[in-house]
């Protein structure tokens, strides 16, 4: 649809929100609901116009990421008054123009497409995307002809009680030809108790010119839940967040509870994979084939292999871990984790910035900060990486089968080569060399371990 042109505005405060944050950057299932409408009309493959205003450099900051052009609202006087500020574009513009919002995160980019195709075949002037509901208050009702054309669209406060009967509402979405749309937005007035200019008075301008106005049903009511306040925006979230859950059990995800289960829409999760309720998964989280990921679970912008089971109460943060690993109960991975295949981190065990080679295991209780640690070692609970001289971070590094005994302190910067072993309740300050044992406050070395 190269010949589409997407006005999307959002210029608005959003005043009801009672946010210190334009409306439009809130954000629904872990990303800004103005980025799910850009996102929906990418895949129109339509030239995109952004109408901003309030917080407009905030906006901007935010959208640099996609391909669209940006005018500026100055003053809040309308909805045509904002399409206006992109007369310019639309000017220079041949075919279909859509106008809609930048809080209808829920539209879909079918429901256009579906528009749009009857807006063509129909040789349609203005096309309104328009809903039937059981409750119409507030909302603008469609008044149609014999020919199912529309004539005009009345608003609550100024429908007569027979209007006020009528059930199929204005979405605010519309598709105009280019040309019509220019023509009109350059005769509406403001005359009305608001002195703004509404875009709903270019259907009046472009029936009484004689041309053709239609609806255009939608299927779906939900696409059109506008967020006007803080109620508003869990409706939306409530919605959006069913939808991803069910696409991925469509795909091969179980998921045991989708109510309590709150998935973003960025996150990718493979086949055979069991998600417990409660759970929080966010970012751009990727989860391997046939993992289990326990109750009470938070996953930020985490990458888990396949064959990995997540018990329960563990967070996971900015982090990697690979396949056939066994982490938790209430195990804490901070950022700038990276853990090889078939490594156990258990219960009350805290990583940050830590690399963990394969097969090891450090099982309960322990803080692992800035380290390194080899292939088939094991951390005895209680362990503690001290990294921190109260002034500086700094690292520690363990070699390949390395045992440090329960209760342990290393203290940074310190090196514990392959195959070292420390006594319970030791306090390492030094270096330890391959196959030496070391213990006591301060350690000391007590012997070298014979190898068969």
């Amino acid at each position: 649809m190269e010949d589409l042109l997407t006005i999307i505005l959002a210029a608005g405060k959003g005043t009801r929100m009672k946010s210190d944050k334009t409306k439009v950057l809130h954000q629904i299932a872990g990303k800004e609901m103005v980025k799910h409408v850009i996102e929906t009309v990418e895949d129109l493959n339509s030239k995109i116009v952004s109408v901003i205003g309030y917080q407009s450099e905030k906006v901007k900051d935010n959208l640099n990421d996609y391909n669209l052009d940006f005018v500026k609202q100055e003053k809040q006087l309308g909805t045509a008054h904002a399409v206006m500020q992109a007369k310019k574009e639309i000017k220079k513009h041949e075919g279909p123009v859509i106008v809609l919002y930048g809080d209808i995160p829920l539209l879909k980019s079918s429901t256009l497409k579906k528009m749009i195709k009857k807006h063509k075949t129909d040789k349609a002037a203005l096309s309104v995307l328009t809903a039937e509901l059981d409750d119409p208050t507030d909302y603008g009702r469609i008044v149609k002809d014999k020919n199912n054309e529309i004539v005009k669209i009345v608003e609550e406060d100024d429908a007569t009680n027979i209007e006020k009967e009528i059930k199929e509402i204005n979405s605010g979405v519309y598709c105009f030809d280019s040309d019509l749309l220019v023509e009109s937005l350059e005769n509406i007035d403001c005359d009305n108790a608001q002195n703004e200019y509404y875009l709903t008075d270019a259907v009046d301008y472009i029936k009484n010119k004689g041309h053709k106005v239609i609806p255009v049903m939608i299927e779906d009511n939900e696409e059109i839940i506008g967020v006007n306040d803080r109620k508003g925006l869990a409706e939306a979230e409530k919605v959006l967040r069913s939808r991803i859950n069910e696409e991925l059990m469509e795909n091969g995800v179980t998921i045991i509870d989708p109510a309590t289960t709150y998935i973003d829409k960025e996150v990718e999760i493979a086949k055979d994979t069991i998600i417990y309720p409660f759970t929080y998964i966010e970012e751009n989280t990727v989860i391997g084939k046939n993992s289990t990921i326990g109750p009470n679970n938070r996953l930020v912008d985490a990458k888990i292999g396949s064959n990995v089971e997540l018990k329960a109460n563990c967070q996971i943060w900015k982090s990697v871990i690979g396949d056939h690993c066994i982490v938790g109960p209430f195990a804490y991975i901070r950022p700038g984790c990276k853990i090889a295949d078939q490594v156990k981190v258990g219960d009350f065990v805290e990583l940050k910035k830590a690399q963990v080679g394969e097969k090891t295991k450090i099982p309960h209780l322990s803080y692992v900060g800035d380290a390194k640690i080899g292939e088939k070692t094991n951390i005895g609970a209680g362990t503690i990486f001290a990294n921190y001289d109260g002034k500086n971070k700094h690292k520690t590094e363990i070699g390949d089968s390395v045992f440090i005994g329960s209760n342990s302190t290393l203290v940074a910067p310190i090196k514990v080569n392959n195959r070292g072993m420390t006594g319970a309740g030791s306090v390492v300050t030094k270096d330890v060399d391959e196959d030496a044992v070391v213990l006591g406050v301060p350690a000391r070395v007590h012997s070298k371990k014979i190898n068969n």
